[in-house]
Parts: structure tokens; C-alpha cells; sequence
């Protein structure tokens, strides 16, 4: 009578057991459908050279992403499409990088992305040279790769300035630009800061076009987010923008403490990181989630001119700006957010 009691026991303890273990699992699977877990994995161009793409990293280090009960990894893209493809594939739920290769893959119902929003709202492309005494004039300019973000604002400067008889060339990065224009295979290269600093003060460098001052302003890059990952994280989506607008506030406020934090991150000093954010066009307009209607029409613009697209961009339809802070949203062709 004993035994049986005690089989009894163990019986209705190992029921309890599994129904306990049944109700985790459900549990479990509907925080995974809601998005529970709060992890974003993010591919971004440029993470180890570009500021505006290094202030992710920032967040992460201060722990700023942990407050928001995100989990956020940063995958260094290989640029454009390279860095889409992440995100089309599912290896990642959200990309940032140049805006060109965003549109044409925000046009392709298969990619399953939408854009959200742009990032680093100013143009600060310029164009170096170690020549001092180097023109414009004839100057052949290297540009990244074919369908690049550089590319197109070469097009458009070789455009606005026909009468200098530009040429441009595919090189690559911003220090291949650099090696082939020391080299005298280009006349100057495509860069950003820091680099354009660091060039500057470490090797003379010249600055032979700020394409600022010839096509003004538009987003170096867009926010393109998986589909699927969208419509199951919302809320993570609104907390990630949440943080990366505190990140982008904490470099306008306080550059010099933010030149430390991202001096290291992107391989240059601090005091080169300084000056270069002191140089960074409008400072608090380029680091910012607001969107730019104009900055955008001008990147529609160029594009059209360019041949890459064959009519103007609905920019209020591509865009969902939802899960951008209230104040970053704009009204575009007649409609908000």
C-alpha cells in the first residue's frame, strides 16, 4: 500500500512537471511572436569608420539599449545592396546604409523590407587630394563602386560643374581613394569624416570639393527594416529609435566627452574626433533622426538625373515613420509619419 502511495506521488509530481513545462514553453513562444527578447540585429556600413554609424556601438557600450530591455548586435555591412542583403536573407532585421541601393530594394516587393527613416541627414562627402596645388579642372574623382551613394553624387557634381570636364573612376574605400590619389592614379578621393581630418592634419591633405557647396544636402544613408521582423517588433523597433535618438543628443551636447567614446571606436584620437565633429556640417542637423522633406527630394532628384530611377520619389508612401520619436517625423507629400 505503501509503494503505491508513493507511485502515486511520483505520478501526479511528474504531471505537474510537464504542465509547468508546457505552460513555459507557451509562454516562451508567445514572447518570441511578440518580440519579448527585445534582440535587434542590425547591419550598418561603415561601423569602424563612420561617426553617425559608430554612435550605435556608443549605445551599446553605455548600455543604453540594455535600459530598453534590447538585446542590439551591430553587423559591419559591406555597403549598399551588401549590407540589404543581410536583412533580405533574415541574417539581420534592420539595415543602414546608402540610401540609393535602399530605394531600389524598398521598390522590390521580394526584398520584404521597409524603410523607416534616413540617417545623417547633411552631405559631408568631400573629395581629398594630396596635390596643393591641384583644380578642379579636368580632375578625375574616384567614387566607391558602381550604384553607390558616391557614385551618385559624382554624377550629380560632374552635372552641376559641366563645364570642368570631371571624370570619376571606381577605386573603392575611402583610404583606397586616398593610396590612389597619392599614387596620381585619381586627382582626389571620396571621404568623411574623421578621415578628412586625420588626412588634414597628419598628411596635408586639400580638400578639392565639398559636394555640399555644389548638390546641398541629402541622407547618406536609410533605415530599412525587415518585414516580417516589423509587424512581431513594434515596440522593440520604437525603443531601438528611442535610444538612437539619445546617442545622436549625446554627440551635439557634449562632442568633446563624445569624441572619447568614438575616437577609439572608429581608430582615430580623440582630439582628431573632436575636430572633426567641429567640422561635420551643421552638427545637430546631421546627427539627428529628423527627416529632411528637402534632403530627400534632392536625393530623388539626383537619382532621376542620374537615370537610377525614372520618376520622382513618393517619398510619403516609401517611408513609414511610425516607429521614429514624434519629433523626428515629417509631413510628407501631405502625409505624416
Amino acid at each position: 500500500m505503501k509503494s503505491r502511495t508513493n507511485l502515486a506521488r511520483r505520478i501526479t509530481a511528474l504531471l505537474s512537471g510537464l504542465t509547468l513545462l508546457s505552460l513555459t514553453a507557451c509562454s516562451a513562444l508567445s514572447q518570441e511572436e511578440e518580440g519579448g527578447s527585445g534582440q535587434i540585429r542590425v547591419a550598418a556600413t561603415g561601423v569602424d569608420s563612420l561617426p553617425f554609424m559608430a554612435v550605435l556601438q556608443l549605445a551599446v557600450d553605455k548600455g543604453w539599449f540594455e535600459r530598453e530591455e534590447l538585446n542590439v548586435s551591430i553587423l559591419s555591412g559591406g555597403g549598399g545592396g551588401n549590407t540589404l542583403r543581410t536583412v533580405t536573407s533574415g541574417d539581420a532585421d534592420l539595415a543602414i546604409t546608402g540610401s540609393p541601393a535602399v530605394v531600389h530594394a524598398a521598390q522590390t516587393p521580394a526584398a520584404n523590407l521597409t524603410v523607416i527613416g534616413s540617417w545623417m541627414q547633411v552631405n559631408d562627402f568631400s573629395w581629398i587630394t594630396p596635390d596643393q596645388g591641384a583644380s578642379l579642372e579636368g580632375a578625375s574623382l574616384g567614387f566607391s563602386k558602381a550604384g553607390s551613394a558616391t557614385e551618385l553624387i559624382v554624377n550629380g557634381v560632374k552635372e552641376e560643374l559641366a563645364d570642368k570636364r570631371l571624370t570619376s573612376i571606381s577605386v573603392g574605400e575611402m583610404g583606397d581613394n586616398w593610396v590612389a590619389a597619392k599614387a596620381g592614379r585619381i586627382t582626389a578621393g571620396w571621404a568623411m569624416h574623421p578621415f578628412v581630418t586625420e588626412k588634414q592634419e597628419e598628411e596635408g591633405a586639400k580638400v578639392l570639393l565639398s559636394a555640399r557647396d555644389v548638390i546641398g544636402d541629402h541622407p547618406a544613408d536609410l533605415v530599412a527594416v525587415n518585414n516580417d521582423f516589423k509587424e512581431a517588433n513594434g515596440k522593440q523597433l520604437s525603443a531601438f529609435f528611442r535610444v538612437v535618438d539619445k546617442a545622436f543628443n549625446y554627440v551635439v551636447r557634449e562632442p568633446e566627452k563624445a569624441a572619447k567614446d568614438l575616437g577609439p571606436l572608429v581608430d582615430v584620437t580623440p582630439e582628431i574626433m573632436a575636430t572633426a565633429l567641429r567640422q561635420t556640417p551643421e552638427l545637430e542637423t546631421a546627427y539627428s533622426l529628423k527627416v529632411d522633406p528637402q534632403a530627400l527630394r534632392n536625393l530623388s532628384d539626383l537619382m532621376v538625373g542620374a537615370g537610377e530611377i525614372d520618376e520622382p520619389i513618393e517619398w510619403g508612401s516609401l517611408l513609414d515613420q511610425r516607429y521614429l520619436p514624434e519629433n523626428a517625423r515629417a509631413d510628407l507629400d501631405g502625409k505624416e509619419g
